[in-house]
This record gives structure tokens, C-alpha cells and sequence, in this order.
């Protein structure tokens, strides 16, 4: 199922919507820095450890990426993935 059709099921102002959103702003800092550092799909997935075709899965969001994916991808980039607590407003949507 692609990430769109899935929000649409889903609906809003869910944590799955919340979770969704999340992880599209993390791939979408991992594309900004793999262009800010001219690299190609096929160089991360070499650092990776992961097929080119996962990458591009990955930027195109066709799927959910599982965490490990994320994680390998970051690490690849030289970046973090951290915890942080949200805002109130945030906060109050998943509750």
C-alpha cells in the first residue's frame, strides 16, 4: 500500500497520521543530505548496506520503511535520529 493511499484509510489527527508525518520529515532531511553532499542513490545504499532499489523505496515513500532502514540510512549520511518531546498542541492530538 503506498503512503498516500494509506493516510487517506487512516484519516486525521491519529497517531498513525502523526507517525506518517514524522517519517516523511525524516526522509525528507535524508534526501536534502544526500544531494547537499552530491551523492547518489547507489553510494548510500553502499554505505548502507542496503540495494539501491530499497533507497529509492525509501525517498519515494512507496512504503512504510521499517526503523532499521531509517537508522542505516542516517548513519550512512553521517546524521541522528533523536527523540524530542513535542509541542502541547502535538501532544494533545495523540492523546
Amino acid at each position: 500500500m503506498k503512503l498516500d493511499d494509506f493516510m487517506q484509510e487512516i484519516g486525521e489527527n491519529t497517531i498513525e497520521t502523526e507517525t506518517i508525518r514524522q517519517i516523511a520529515r525524516m526522509v525528507s532531511e535524508m534526501v536534502k543530505r544526500r544531494k547537499l553532499l552530491g551523492l547518489i542513490q547507489e553510494e548510500v545504499s553502499k554505505r548502507a548496506g542496503l540495494s539501491q532499489a530499497q533507497i529509492a523505496r525509501l525517498e519515494n515513500s512507496s512504503q512504510v520503511p521499517r526503523v532499521d532502514t531509517l537508522m542505516k540510512v542516517a548513519i550512512a549520511l553521517g546524521m541522528n535520529i533523536e527523540l524530542k518531546e513535542m509541542d502541547e498542541q502535538a501532544a494533545a492530538v495523540n492523546r
